[in-house]
């Protein structure tokens, strides 16, 4: 099953930005990248490339049989600007 991401703000009024089904964490840190980035004025990365963000955590949520929803966090880390010029490149 393909799980539902969102970006959660750990600080202030635990606001929620949807990053919808992704394949993949990461997949779903660069949708959060292009839609709300600019928004929040922050672009995140699952890869470790440096001090994990203590305000963000990425959630993948899954519904598991009998309506039950699993959440698992995912640590975010501050992009480095470099890293959105390759993948704009691409």
């Amino acid at each position: 099953m393909i799980p539902h991401y969102i970006v959660r703000h750990l600080a202030g009024h635990f606001e929620e930005l949807s990053c919808f089904q992704q394949l993949e964490d990461e997949s779903a840190a660069l949708y959060f990248n292009i839609v709300h980035g600019a928004k929040v004025r922050r672009r995140f990365t699952t890869q470790d490339l440096g001090e994990q963000c203590s305000d963000y955590v990425l959630i993948a949520r899954e519904t598991c049989p009998g309506g039950f929803i699993k959440e698992r966090e995912i640590a975010l880390f501050d992009a480095p600007q470099s890293l959105h010029r390759r993948r704009a490149e691409r």
